[in-house]
C-alpha cells in the first residue's frame, strides 16, 4: 500500500507551499430516516482551521464522485508541514478495512463499497507516507441505513501505521476538538487531548511535540559575537571554530561551531549496535512481529507497519533497560529470540484472563456486566460482541425513554408540553409530529393577534402585533395601516420639529406623543448623544486647562459648546506662555510634587495654578523658570523624593 501512496504523490500537481492542510468533511446519507448532526458539528470547525492558517479541502454532504475529488485534491497538496483529516459520518468496515461513506452509499454491500466512499487505510497510508506531521479525527454516526451483504456499520479495528496521531469520537467531540485544543500553538499534543473530553485516542505520536509550534523568538547576537563568528566562518577550519569557543563557550553559535568541528574531523569508524541489526537482513514481517511483540508486552502503542521509526526505537530501549541489557535501541538474534518468548507468555496471560472475565460478567447476557467487560477490555477477545450487544440494549432504552416522556407530556396536547418535548427530544420518534402541532398553535395565535389588531384599528395595537409577529403573514399589511395612522396623527411633522430644535426636551416632547413612532429609537439615540455631550463639557470646565478643552474638542470638533471651548483656550494661552505646553501627564505629575512640597494647597487646581507653581519650584532651586515640566525639573523632584507614591 505505501508504494501505491508514493505513487500517488509523485504523480499529484503539488500546490504552492505555504498554509497547512485540513481535510474535513461531514456527510449524512440521503437514505437515512432521521436527520443527524455530524456536517452541522464539523462544519463549525472551517473558519477557526482557515484562520490558524490551514488550506481547507472540505466539504458538506459530500457524494462519493465529489469524495473522491477531494482525496485527489489531498494527494495534490503534497502537504510537507503539518496535515490534519477529520471525517464525521457515516462508516462501514470488513476484515480489517474500514470505509468512509458518501451521502449517496445507500444499502452499500462488499461488492460496491469501494465506489461509494473511501478507505480509512488508503487515507492514513497516505498521511504516513507525507513528511507532513499527521492528526486524523474520525467520528463515526449511527445514520439508521440497510447495508449490503458484507459490510457491519462503524470503524473496524484500525491498524494504524507508525508516525500517525489517530483518535474517533462523537462529530461534537471531534468539533470541539478541532476548534479549539488542537489549535492552541506551543501546547503538546498529549495535553492537547487530555482537555478534550470525548475523544478516544488509538495512537498518538510525539505526545510531548506541539501540533502547532510556538512563535518563534529571534534572539539577538552581541554585535562583537557576530563579527567574531563571520571572521572565523570565514577561515572554516578546526583552530577557528575552536577559538570561537574559547571566547564564547555559551554563544549563539557553539553549537554549529561543535557540529563543523565533528565534521572537519570526523570520528574513526567503529561497528555500532545499528549495523549489527542490519546483518540479520530483517525482512518486513520480521519487524511486524517484533512490534507486535513490544506492543503486547506495553513498550509499543502504535501502528504495526514494519517501519522502525522514534516509537518503535524507544519500545526497543525501554525492554532492554527493564531486562538489564545494554541500551542502544537496536536488537540482536538473541535479543529478538528473548522478546518474542516473553511476548508469547503474555499472548496467553491476557486470553486467559480475558476469557476468565468474560465468564465472569456472565457472557454479555446484562448491561453492567457489558460495561464492566468493556471498561477492562476494549479490545478484548468479545469486545466486538459486547459492543453490539450494549448498543441494541442502550438504543431500547433511548426509545422507551422518549415514548415516556412524550407520555409525560401530555402527548402534544398542549403547547408547554410541546416544547418540553422538543427541548430535550429534538430528533425524537415524535419530533416531526410536535412541529407540526406546534405550528398549527403558532398559527392560530398570530390569528388572534391580527384580529384584535384589526379590532382596535390603532397605532397602538398594530404596533403590538408587530413587536410579537414581525414576519408575520400580516405583517406587511399592518406596517401599511401604521404608517397611514402615523400620517393622520402628525407624526412626520412632530418630528421635523424635534430635529429642528434638536434639544433634549424636544426629542423628548417627541417620544412623549409617539412612544411607539417610527423615530422613536432616533430620538433616545440622539437624547444620550447631547446629555453625553453636557457631560464632557462640564468635566472639560471642571479641568479648565488647555489639554481639557482640547480634548472635548476632538470628541465634538462642531459642538454646541465648541466655539466656547476655542474662547477659553485663547484665554489660557495668553495669561502664560508656558500654559499648553505640558501635557495632562505632566501636569497631574507636577501637582502632586508641588502639594507634597507645601507648594500648592491640596485639592484639585487649574493648570495656571499648576504652571505658578512650577516656576516657584524652579526659583528656589536654582533653575530656569519655565513653568514647563522639563527634564531638570522631574529629575530634581526625583531626588527631592516628591514623585514618591
Amino acid at each position: 500500500m505505501k508504494s501505491f501512496v508514493r505513487a500517488l504523490l509523485l504523480l499529484g500537481i503539488a500546490m504552492p507551499a505555504g498554509a497547512d492542510t485540513a481535510l474535513v468533511v461531514g456527510t449524512v446519507d440521503d437514505a437515512s430516516t432521521s436527520s443527524y448532526g455530524a456536517p452541522r458539528y464539523v462544519g463549525t470547525a472551517f473558519t477557526p482551521l482557515d484562520q490558524a492558517g490551514f488550506e481547507l479541502i472540505s466539504a458538506i454532504d459530500a457524494d462519493s464522485e465529489m469524495l473522491r475529488g477531494l482525496l485527489s485534491r489531498l494527494v495534490a497538496a503534497d502537504e510537507q508541514e503539518t496535515l490534519v483529516i477529520a471525517l464525521a459520518g457515516r462508516f462501514v468496515h470488513f476484515d480489517g478495512w474500514s470505509w468512509f461513506l458518501g451521502r449517496n452509499a445507500g444499502e452499500a454491500d462488499l461488492g460496491n463499497v469501494s465506489g461509494r466512499g473511501l478507505p480509512v487505510n488508503l487515507l492514513m497510508d497516505i498521511a504516513a507516507a507525507s513528511p507532513a506531521r499527521a492528526v486524523i479525527l474520525l467520528a463515526p454516526e449511527n445514520q439508521n441505513v440497510a447495508l449490503g451483504a458484507g459490510l457491519e456499520n462503524g470503524l473496524g479495528e484500525l491498524e494504524v501505521p507508525e508516525g500517525l496521531t489517530v483518535a474517533t469520537g462523537h462529530p461534537a467531540s471531534v468539533a470541539r476538538f478541532l476548534r479549539s485544543d488542537l489549535l492552541v500553538p506551543g501546547r503538546p499534543i498529549r495535553d492537547a487531548f487530555a482537555g478534550a473530553p470525548g475523544l478516544t485516542v488509538l495512537s498518538l505520536d510525539a505526545p510531548f511535540e506541539p501540533f502547532l509550534p510556538a512563535p518563534v523568538v529571534v534572539p539577538v547576537v552581541p554585535p562583537a559575537e557576530q563579527a567574531y563568528w563571520d571572521a572565523m566562518v570565514t577561515l572554516d577550519n578546526v583552530f577557528a571554530y575552536r577559538a570561537y569557543l574559547n571566547r564564547y563557550p555559551g554563544g549563539y553559535y557553539a553549537t554549529q561551531a561543535q557540529a563543523r568541528i565533528a565534521e572537519l574531523e570526523p570520528p574513526a569508524p567503529q561497528l555500532t549496535p545499528e549495523e549489527a541489526e542490519q546483518a540479520l537482513g530483517l525482512s518486513r514481517e520480521a519487524r511486524r512481529d517484533i512490534q507486535r511483540d513490544l506492543a503486547v508486552l506495553g513498550y509499543y502503542n502504535s501502528g504495526i507497519d514494519g517501519l522502525f521509526g522514534q516509537g518503535t526505537r524507544g519500545g526497543i530501549r525501554q525492554w532492554q533497560q527493564v531486562n538489564g541489557l545494554a541500551v542502544t535501541g537496536y536488537l540482536d538474534g538473541a535479543q529478538i529470540t528473548r522478546l518474542s518468548a516473553q511476548a508469547d507468555v503474555r499472548r496467553e496471560e491476557i486470553r486467559a484472563q480475558d476469557r476468565a472475565y468474560w465468564q465472569q460478567t456472565g457472557q454479555g447476557t446484562d448491561e453492567a456486566g457489558l460495561r464492566a467487560y468493556l471498561a477492562r477490555y476494549p479490545n478484548g477477545e468479545f469486545s466486538q460482541l459486547a459492543r453490539q450487544r450494549l448498543d441494541a440494549i442502550e438504543a431500547e432504552q433511548a426509545r422507551q425513554d422518549d415514548v415516556a416522556y412524550w407520555n409525560q407530556t401530555g402527548r402534544g396536547q398542549d403547547e408547554a408540553g410541546l416544547r418540553a418535548y422538543l427541548a430535550r427530544y429534538p430528533n425524537g420518534e415524535f419530533s416531526q409530529l410536535a412541529r407540526q402541532r406546534l405550528a398549527n398553535i403558532e398559527a392560530q395565535q398570530e390569528a388572534q393577534a391580527w384580529q384584535r389588531a384589526r379590532a382596535l384599528d390603532s397605532i397602538q395595537g398594530y404596533q403590538a402585533y408587530l413587536d410579537a409577529y414581525p414576519n408575520g403573514a400580516n405583517a406587511g399589511f399592518a406596517r401599511q395601516r401604521l404608517q397611514q395612522l402615523l400620517q393622520v396623527s402628525g407624526e412626520p411633522a412632530a418630528w421635523q420639529t424635534a430635529q429642528a430644535a434638536d434639544t433634549v426636551a424636544a426629542y423628548r416632547a417627541y417620544l412623549t406623543q409617539f412612544p411607539n413612532g417610527p423615530h422613536a429609537a432616533d430620538a433616545q439615540a440622539r437624547i444620550d448623544a447631547l446629555q453625553q455631550e453636557d457631560q464632557d463639557w462640564q468635566s472639560a470646565q471642571g479641568g479648565d486647562t488647555v489639554g481639557a478643552y482640547q480634548q472635548y474638542l476632538q470628541a465634538y470638533p462642531n459642538g454646541r459648546y465648541a466655539q466656547d471651548a476655542r474662547d477659553r483656550i485663547q484665554v489660557l494661552l495668553a495669561s502664560d506662555p508656558a500654559i499648553g505646553r505640558n501635557n495632562q501627564v505632566q501636569l497631574q505629575l507636577a501637582q502632586a510634587a508641588l502639594q507634597r512640597a507645601g507648594i500648592l494647597a491640596p485639592g484639585a487646581r487649574t493648570e495656571g495654578e499648576i504652571v505658578a507653581g512650577l516656576r516657584e519650584f524652579q526659583r528656589r532651586n536654582g533653575l530656569p523658570n519655565t513653568g514647563i515640566m522639563d527634564g531638570a525639573t522631574l529629575a530634581l523632584m526625583t531626588l527631592s523624593g516628591l514623585m514618591s507614591n
